[in-house]
């Protein structure tokens, strides 16, 4: 046998051992919960043998020897020579623990694993001399990759095995030859790929649309359409059946706490039982490789300072055992979480106090706080209520572990807690991070993607909702005041005035907070595209992708963009409007002398009416119409009182920056406001240099066009 044939059994020895040592992990300790249960010591003494058998075959004596003598007590637990005892399930889970380290030096070509002392442990509890309570070693932390599942060979069958245990290998056999192992690399390839046919698929729609609404009841046009359709949900189709090609159970995660559960429950002296549902649940594997440790790190929270002891709760009415519910379900493209506990429950004022203590946060911001931000101060760093330091809790590390994890998968923690009830913690987690779904808005002209597992919620509202709150700009949301933050000054855009605004509500972990934005777009399936090492690293972006229409939009980082503002100087626009009653006098003068006349230049005759409508209901206000830019210059030259210009950009053969630039050269200091439906940021470079003096952006509002009206008037009769 060849060097490369040997390293190909390698590798399938230990994909094939690691699952044996997982599963031997968790069903070890169902059958100290269930000890009659002769299928299940059967399954796990099979496992035994088969790690034995070919750990011998490939020279791996150490762990063979081991096993071996592990073999021997599972041996004589199924003939019923020995019972399941506490100090032999003790010995066998550090028998686990040990094959662990072993296949570690496999991995890594070391050898630093020192099984004596196991060995001799095995030894006395085969021979039934082991008396003493052997301490089982701690449960190993749920690593950081999790495999993907993959068929077991047949496993070798004893020779005292039962006549019935014979047909289960040929139904095994069976199962193998519908599986194939796959390479990572491979899978991630085909994501790729087809990412790349969504980016296709959005973009031939979009020209399919736009074609539809040039050359309407076309046929060649409307069949254009039936194949877009049909490409559209061949496309959805497989993506879908790709990206389960990356799928894991959940119960890969699921299926270690069991053990942990066990440990931590024979360390504090408490009776604790897991309950596990939905392990069936699918994920994506990058996400199932980032959950592990919040996980771990939350189930010790729920044993540790959750459930009682089991004098206390006795004397509080409750069942002896305490019962700590582990689930997950689908909800939409997300996964829920679910970690609940029938324990002591949170007391927000002992947190808060708690919390003023080790300096997390100031006695003011404690008054102001509400229960559900009361529980959230777990997730600070260094924030802990143990009494003391264990090597379970009260460093106060592990919950800001799972915020930091949480975070980077764009996922939401919540919870509920109602003291001496019990506490329940949602971690709401998208199915995969490849192509998501995305909330498009805009803002100054830029075109941003928001990830939609992110978003709560958007609302439209008036700069006058605005309020300044201890240096920051706040929104009063129904029952709760909501942090603002301007992507505007994020990313150093140009501000548009605006008198309607929106604001996306998105949430963080355990934060939620809002994006004044200017335009929402809509929502699009993106793909995302990394941005390479030359224009990556950009705080508050995430990466890119191409929409519809052919161009490149960033991906914001919610993350990041949270910690730009809040480096960034505090700064409070002055978001009121003049009132009615602290106007310039234009308006009183306009009535007592003549008018202010506006040319409206615009080559679509909807338009023109809809400002003509808008200005004319102002009573100091009469307006001129021009369908174009060579029209509107015509009107210039012979009506010399004209007083300001409002013109649209996209027009025909002269568009509204050649029409300014004009009008400058001609020697006009008119006012011109300029209208558009959209504004790159080139555009308002052109504008600035073309002499156009303010921009609005379409659909118009009507109070910010008079307003803006007003200013410009007002500053032209100062100057002049």
């Amino acid at each position: 046998m060849n060097n490369d044939d040997m390293q190909e059994l390698v590798q399938d020895f230990l994909v094939e051992t690691n699952e044996i040592i997982e599963n031997l992990d968790h069903d070890l300790v169902e059958l100290e919960s269930n000890q009659n249960d002769l299928e299940l010591l059967n399954k796990i003494f099979r496992g035994a043998h088969t790690m034995k058998g070919s750990s011998s075959f490939l020279g791996f004596n150490k762990l063979a020897e081991l096993t071996h003598h592990a073999e021997d007590i599972l041996n004589k637990l199924r003939k019923g020579e020995m019972v399941v005892t506490r100090e032999i399930m003790d010995t066998l889970l550090e028998f686990v623990d040990k094959t662990k380290q072993i296949i570690s030096d496999i991995e890594n070509g070391t050898d630093t694993t020192d099984s004596s002392s196991v060995i001799e442990n095995l030894k006395l509890a085969s021979e039934g001399k082991l008396t003493a309570i052997v301490k089982a070693a701690p449960a190993a932390q749920v690593p950081q990759t999790a495999q993907p599942a993959q068929a077991q060979a047949p496993a070798p069958q004893p020779k005292a095995a039962p006549k019935q245990e014979a047909a289960k290998p040929t139904h095994q056999a069976t199962q193998v030859e519908q599986t194939i192992r796959v390479d990572v690399s491979r899978l991630d390839s085909l994501v790729n790929l087809v990412g790349e046919l969504v980016l296709s698929r959005n973009m031939l729609s979009q020209i399919a649309g736009e074609l539809e609404n040039k050359f309407e009841n076309e046929y060649l046009v409307e069949q254009l359409l039936v194949a877009t359709n049909a490409i559209g949900m061949n496309t959805t189709e497989l993506q879908l059946a790709i990206m389960k090609t990356r799928m894991i159970a959940i119960g890969k995660v699921f299926n270690k706490f069991p053990r942990v559960v066990r440990d931590i429950a024979r360390d504090t002296g408490k009776e604790i039982e897991l309950i596990i549902s939905g392990e069936e649940t699918e994920l994506d594997k990058q996400v199932i490789e980032s959950i592990g440790d919040p996980l771990l790190h939350m189930i010790r929270n729920s044993c540790d300072h959750g459930v009682e002891t089991p004098e206390v709760r006795l004397s509080k009415g409750k069942p002896r055992m305490g019962t700590v519910n582990l689930s997950a379900y689908h909800e939409g493209n997300h996964v829920v979480i679910e970690i609940k506990d029938d324990g002591a429950g949170m007391d927000p004022e002992k947190l808060k106090r708690k919390a003023i203590e080790k300096g997390v946060i100031t006695v003011d911001e404690a008054k102001n706080m509400d229960d559900k931000q009361a529980f959230s101060l777990i997730f600070k760093a260094g924030f802990s209520t143990a009494e003391k330091i264990t090597n379970i809790s009260g460093r106060g590390v592990g919950m800001d572990v799972v915020r930091t994890n949480i975070e980077k998968l764009n996922g939401i923690i919540t919870i509920d807690s109602k003291i001496n009830e019990g506490s329940t913690f949602y971690l709401k987690l998208p199915l995969t991070l490849a192509i998501i779904q995305a909330l498009l808005v805009e803002v100054a002209g830029e075109t941003f993607a928001i990830p939609l597992a992110s978003v709560v919620e958007t609302v439209r509202i008036t700069n006058e909702e605005i309020h300044s709150f201890e240096g920051s700009e706040v929104l009063k949301l129904r029952d709760r005041v909501l942090s603002l933050i301007r992507l505007d000054e994020a990313f150093a855009l140009d501000e548009l005035e605006q008198d309607e605004i929106y604001v996306v509500v998105v949430a963080l972990a355990e934060k939620q907070l809002g994006f004044i934005v200017d335009k929402l777009i809509g929502q699009e399936e993106i793909v995302i595209k990394s941005l390479g090492d030359y224009l990556g690293g950009n705080p508050g972006i995430a990466g890119a992708t191409i929409t519809g229409d052919g161009r490149v939009r960033l991906i914001l980082d919610v993350a990041g963009v949270i910690e730009v503002a809040q480096n960034m100087p505090r700064r409070i626009r002055n978001t009121k409007k003049l009132s009615s009653n602290k106007r310039s006098n234009v308006q009183a003068a306009a009535k007592k002398t003549n008018a202010v006349k506006v040319l409206i230049c615009d080559d679509s005759s909807t338009d023109r009416k809809i400002t003509k409508k808008v200005l004319e209901s102002q009573d100091w206000i009469e307006t001129v119409e021009a369908p174009s830019a060579k029209d509107a210059l015509n009107i210039l030259e012979r009506d010399n009182s004209v007083d300001l210009i409002v013109s649209d950009i996209m027009m025909p053969d002269m568009d509204g920056f050649r029409l300014a630039r004009s009008i400058r050269e001609k020697g006009y200091d008119i006012p011109i406001i300029a209208m558009s439906a959209r504004m790159e940021p080139s555009d308002r470079k052109k504008m600035n240099a073309s002499g156009m003096n303010a921009f609005i952006q379409k659909p118009i509002n009507q109070q910010l066009l008079v307003d803006k009206i007003d200013e410009l008037i007002s500053q032209k009769n100062n100057n002049g």
